[in-house]
Order: structure tokens, then sequence, then C-alpha cells
């Protein structure tokens, strides 16, 4: 049976602007001559493997826009009447290109990310090989989501189909707050959570509204530098205060900037090192907020993997005074595509932060919303978290055992919670060449130095576990041992 007999296929839109686009082309740049004849549809649709109506219409839109001309019983043919030479957009020099404001200027020198910060290429072929924070995409709940879509669609409210609410879906936020009591110990009224388009978005409209220009606020150092980075967006003055094993130094905090108006930490789990503020230093940070009229922007991004003790509190959980705004994400326990978070924000400042919500992007899209907050209904979550925490588990402990076998020339510092490690390199080695070596040969390690906001105080790596498979962790760390012994 031949085409014409045959089911007739459906044109595809995409396919009809692919093919409307090669033909155009090809008539501006010359290769189809002024009065040349075009195949016959029916031929080029079995050449290009689409549906013969898809053709159709490309050649109907040549024709409307007039690249083309059809005549009755002689087929279709290139216009003789287009210019001599195909119109190319005018260079604009360099000099002459709009210049950006001061402002501008500004945030496009932010970098939004560590390998940014330092210049780093990507990776070769891609690879996630020991990338900082990624999780295991081979474990994403397809399935689960999947339903919990179809779901969110079965029982799509009219109301779903319009405008978001600026605060999220009202029955996310109950979730979300019912996750948050049984799994940190964090009560949160859903009337004071925000949704937000991850972490960095809460800690941009938190930042912008606790700050003004030239504000002082103390930073982790080494820290998460795009937490930085959504502080010097909002113009403030940086203060980097020592991290250590047990997290930020308060007390050195104090000394330098007794009157920040605000500390971006990370009590659970410090990035990059890995530190947990002790109790002491919690409630030390809490009385210094209380006192200074500062607040305390809380990044819990993934405090769900701990592999050393109990999962400590979060620090809202210890706030007394409602100065800390609790920033947490579903990109490490779901998937970082998802661009879900959320904060919860002290009363008095709630009106405000979903005003500014609403002026950065009126809010998350709400079938992601909706879909989430049926996954978490359906009780799914919990129990993906677990099977998430057993393999990384194990994913980390296979990279420390292969560190130890294959990479004597590093010393691991393997913080007790989240999904990434330090390696610390010998002394006077130059992490950053280290780490630009170790790219080249598909490791997607990051130097410590990108870090730290002042002057490095240790050189090292700093390397993910989430995402590489235990059969990869002896060959990852061969690789990172040539790198290293590379230019001895």
């Amino acid at each position: 049976m031949d085409n014409a007999q045959s089911t007739p296929r459906v044109p595809d839109q995409s396919r009809q602007n692919q093919v409307f686009d090669r033909l155009r082309q090809g008539i501006l740049s010359g290769t189809l001559a002024p009065g040349a004849r075009l195949p016959p549809t029916r031929n080029l649709a079995d050449e290009l493997g689409v549906a013969r109506q898809t053709v159709v219409l490309a050649y109907e839109r040549l024709a409307a826009e007039g690249y083309v001309r059809a005549r009755v019983g002689s087929g279709t043919f290139v216009a003789t009447d287009l210019p001599d030479s195909t119109p190319t957009p005018m260079a604009v020099p360099v000099s002459d290109a709009p210049a950006l404001s001061r402002r501008g200027t500004a945030l496009a020198a932010i970098p939004s990310q560590a390998a940014q910060a330092m210049g780093l290429a990507p990776v070769a072929e891609g690879s996630q090989l020991l990338a900082p924070g990624i999780p295991a995409p081979e474990l994403f709940p397809a399935a689960a989501w999947a339903s919990s879509a179809a779901r969110a669609l079965r029982e799509l409210p009219p109301g779903l189909t319009g405008y978001p609410d600026p605060q999220g879906l009202p029955t996310l936020r109950a979730e979300i707050a019912a996750h948050l009591a049984a799994t940190r110990g964090l009560i949160a009224p859903p009337e004071r959570i925000v949704v937000t388009a991850g972490t960095q978005q809460a800690l941009r409209i938190a930042a912008e509204l606790v700050l003004d220009p030239d504000d002082p606020a103390w930073v982790e150092d080494p820290g998460y530098i795009a937490g930085r980075g959504a502080l010097l967006a909002a113009g403030a003055r940086l203060c980097p205060v020592p991290s250590d094993a047990e997290g930020l130094d308060v007390a050195a905090g104090i000394a330098i900037a007794p009157s920040a108006r605000l500390a971006l930490v990370a009590p659970s789990h410090a990035t990059p090192l890995g530190g947990a503020l002790p109790i002491g230093r919690r409630l030390a940070l809490l009385d210094w907020a209380a006192r200074a009229g500062a607040w305390l922007l809380e990044d819990d991004c993934d405090s769900e993997f701990r592999w050393e003790g109990r999962p400590l509190p979060p620090l809202a959980s210890l706030d007394r005074a409602g100065r800390v705004i609790y920033c947490g994400t579903f990109s490490k326990t779901i998937a970082p595509a998802l661009r879900l978070g959320f904060a919860v924000v002290p009363a008095p400042l709630i009106d405000a932060f979903v005003r500014a919500r609403t002026l950065s992007d009126r809010g998350p899209p709400v079938m992601m919303q909706a879909t989430l907050a049926a996954f978490m209904q359906a009780g799914t979550l919990a129990p993906h978290i677990r099977r998430m925490r057993t393999e990384y588990a194990a994913r980390r402990a296979a990279l420390l055992s292969a560190l130890g076998t294959h990479c004597p020339a590093i010393t691991p510092i393997a913080a007790p919670g989240g999904l990434h490690m330090v390696a610390r390199l010998p002394d006077g080695s130059d992490d950053t060449a280290v780490a630009l070596r170790a790219r080249a040969r598909g490791l997607a390690v990051v130097p410590l130095a990108a870090y730290y906001a002042g002057p490095p105080r240790m050189s090292g790596l700093v390397m993910g576990f989430a995402g590489t498979p235990i059969p990869l962790a002896a060959e990852a760390a061969r690789r990172l041992m040539a790198s290293i012994m590379a230019n001895r």
C-alpha cells in the first residue's frame, strides 16, 4: 500500500516550522535559485519523514510571504523577484552597544556558582561525576510524580488555571507545614509560609526587604557563593565571618561587625565544610540578633541528609524574638528542575514578603505546585527521602573507600550531613589548577578557594557523592589522583 492509500500522518507544528525555515533559508542563500522548481509535496514529505500536509502547509506559508509562486498543473517555483542578496543583520560595534546601568553592571559581575566565580569551563563530556550538591537523576520518582500530576489535573479546580496565589497554593503550604512539623520539629503555620522558586529566590527577596545599600551582613567564610550573590544583589556590604568544623564562629562575627543588619547562616550543614552549629553557638547567634535588631537568614537546603548523629533542629525552632527567616527547598530531595522552595517568614514581614514575591514573578507555575501537593498528600515524599538517604549513604561510603585506596594524596573531610564533602590537598597545592586538570578528566570538582570571601585558609576540592554511582567511585578516585599528580 502506497503513502496515498495509508492513514495520513497528522501535521506537526514544529515540523512544519522546520520545513518552512529550511526552504526559506535555501531560497535566501541562493541554494534554491530564482525560478527553481520545488519538489512535489508528497516526494519531499517522504524524504523528510513527515506528513504530506506538513509540507503543504509549509509551501502555503512560503507562498503567502512571497518566497514561491504556485502554478496550477506545473508545480511550485521559487519567486524571481526576490532581492539579489540575503539581508544580514547590521553589526553593532561593541563600543556602541547599550550601556548597563551602574546597578546592572554590578549585578552582571556577581557569580552565581562556584565554578563560574573561578572562571572554570564546563566539565569535559558534560560529566556530573563528583559534582557537588547534585542529587542522582536516576532516583527521581518518575512514576509517582506522573501519578501525582495526573491526580492534580483530574482534580483541577477552576482557579488553578488563572494567576497563582503569590504566597503559594494553599494546599501545598499546608503540606509543607505538616512536613516541617514532622521532620524538622518546626511549627510553621501555613499563613507564614511563602512558596518560592527555590531557596535562591527566598534569600534574594528576604535580603531586599531587610537590607539597605551598604548595610553590613555576615556571611560564612568559606560559604555558599550563590547566597553571597543574593546579598550582593541587594546591595549588602559583606562581612566574612570564619566558618570552621562547628560552622559559623559567632564570637568572631560579633567582633568583626557587631552592628550587622543580617547574617546568612546554614546552621545544620555549612557549605562547603559541613560544620553544624552546636547549641552554644546557636543560642549566642539568636541572642546577638535579638540585641542588635538583626535578621538571621537560615539556609536549610539539605538537612534531610544526615550521616552521623541525629538530625539537628532548625535555628528557627529556637527563635523566640522572631528574627529568623527560614528557607528550604525541594531541589535536593526531589529534583533541582522543579524550582520549588519555601520560606517561613516572621509575622511582621509576611505581607511585605508576599508583595515582593508578587512583583518578582507572581509565583511558581501553579500546576507544578499542585503536583507537589498531590505528591505529598499521597504520602510519597517521606519514603522517597528514606530511599535517597539509604542510597546516598552507600555512595558516600563507597567514595570514601575509593579515595582511601586510589587517591591517598588527599585527606577527605567527611561532613556529618549534606551531599558533598571537602578533600583537603597537601599544603601549598594550587586547588584551582588541580580542579582544572580534574575537570578536563570529567570530574566536576570545584576548588575550595571559590567558597572563600576572603583569602583562602586551606587548599582543597569540593566534591559531591550523591550523583556518583557506586560502580564509578573507584574510577573517579583514580582520575582525581592522576589530576593531583599530573604536574609534580
